[in-house]
């Protein structure tokens, strides 16, 4: 069928667009309406920008206004494909700064490309690996995107969301304990739970191979997981989630109680902190969370045991023997009376079961006071860390962990902190008030 569409703006007509739309199948005709769409959506974008950039006030520079030096045309692509539009540019008699006022209005900051497909851009490389993305913005949209500009894009905004935690962080940590100020909160739960681990990605720094000495090889770094998550009255469950890198220890710790306390944290009832055996967790706990209830995550206690039933028994079916009666120990009666029965027995032993046995108790002893399991199971909490660990695959591992991939660390930092904008339900409202350099 032969398609004809006149676009008119204000009554007056700015394009005619012509097409032979085919009927012979339907996908060849739903791929030519989406083109057609395009079409009369770049008409409507060079149209719509040029006219903003027409408002536009002339700008000021050093105490002054600045000179006008005339239009200049630039080609941006957007969600419509490509077009092209007019726009003054400016120059400061002072500083000789030039600017195009109408590129920070319509530009996501440096890049030649409109907000809305930079937008779409980084959501779709939170769930994408660069070499895939392209061929999937094509697809999807009809935009065709280099790997280059898309990577230094998401790099960029996740920047952004990086430097804002840090900088949130910093100046609350700058402030006088007497005159900090908590974040509001904004749920009220009656039971709050805080949790935090790590999870290793491959980065593209190298360090020396120890298995072949004089070779290189690809080094690994830990990324700073925390979850702060509650149960609703119709048993729903609900998280919010913070990132940092390995070596960010302190403004981590900052960021997930300012996080907490936007959880309602400071409010609830019942404050639970849920870790595995790392110790830098159990420091967070310390500095950031010491009002809250400690609770050693089962299931990693529940290894040890396991580990320590292999060293004492070379039968299998004995070792789950000994595993079993020492995990209903632990979880009926608590750390404590797992430790008595475990001091009693080292002194039945000697050589490597014995040292199996101290190995457990040197794990267990420091951590009693988080392994009164019947204690918390009567209140209801939870004694499994799932939800971090979830977080961690979620927030990292789905995107960070593929096959064959390294990353900048800056780069995996970029990328974890826009995943996180969307797992806690702001990618929008992140969006709104992003600012970049134009």
């Amino acid at each position: 069928m032969n398609v004809e569409i006149i676009v008119r703006i204000d009554g007056q007509e700015v394009a005619k667009l012509t097409d032979e739309v085919p009927t012979s199948a339907a996908l060849p005709l739903e791929e030519r309406v989406e083109q057609l769409k395009r079409r009369v959506g770049s008409v409507l974008m060079e149209v719509g920008c040029r006219q903003l950039a027409v408002q536009l006030r002339r700008p000021c520079c050093c105490g002054r206004q600045m000179e006008n030096r005339g239009k200049r045309f630039v080609t941006l692509t957007s969600r419509s494909g490509e077009f092209t539009f007019e726009r003054t540019r400016y120059r400061c008699r002072v500083c000789r700064r030039w600017l195009f006022p109408a590129d920070a209005v319509v530009c996501c900051g440096r890049h030649r490309i409109t907000r809305l497909l930079a937008q779409t851009v980084c959501q779709l490389a939170t769930l994408e690996h660069y070499t895939r993305l392209e061929q999937l913005l094509a697809d999807q949209h009809g935009v065709h995107l280099g790997h280059d500009p898309m990577m230094h894009l998401v790099h960029e905004v996740g920047g952004v969301a990086e430097t804002r935690r840090l900088v949130e962080v910093e100046h609350w940590q700058q402030q006088p304990r007497e005159q900090r100020t908590w974040p509001a909160p904004e749920v009220t739960p009656a039971r709050v739970y805080v949790s935090c681990d790590g999870i290793m990605y491959c980065t593209n720094e190298t360090e020396p191979d120890p298995q072949h000495p004089g070779q290189q090889r690809l080094r690994w770094k830990q990324m700073r997981v925390g979850c702060v998550y509650w149960q609703t009255p119709d048993e729903q469950w609900h998280k919010r989630v913070i990132w940092g890198q390995e070596e960010d220890f302190h403004s981590f710790g900052a960021a997930l109680y300012r996080l907490a306390c936007r959880c309602g944290y400071r409010q609830a009832a019942e404050q639970i902190f849920a870790a595995d055996g790392g110790e830098w967790c159990w420091t967070i706990h310390q500095n950031y969370f010491g009002d809250a209830h400690g609770v050693l995550d089962w299931y990693h206690a529940n290894e040890h045991l396991w580990e320590t039933s292999r060293a004492l028994c070379a039968d299998r079916e004995q070792a789950k023997l000994w595993a079993t009666q020492a995990e209903t120990v632990l979880y009926e009666q608590g750390g404590t009376a797992l430790l008595q029965r475990l001091l009693t027995e080292r002194k039945t032993l000697r050589g490597a079961k014995r040292q199996a046995v101290e190995r457990l108790v040197n794990y267990l002893q420091p951590k009693l006071d988080r392994t009164d399991y019947p204690t918390y199971r009567r209140h209801g909490w939870q004694i499994g860390t799932g939800m971090i660990e979830s977080t961690a695959r979620q927030l990292v591992g789905l995107r960070l962990k593929g096959p064959g991939m390294h990353w900048d660390p800056a780069g995996a930092t970029a990328m974890t902190a826009l995943r996180a904008q969307d797992l806690n339900g702001r990618w929008h409202s992140f969006w709104n008030t992003l600012t970049l350099a134009t």
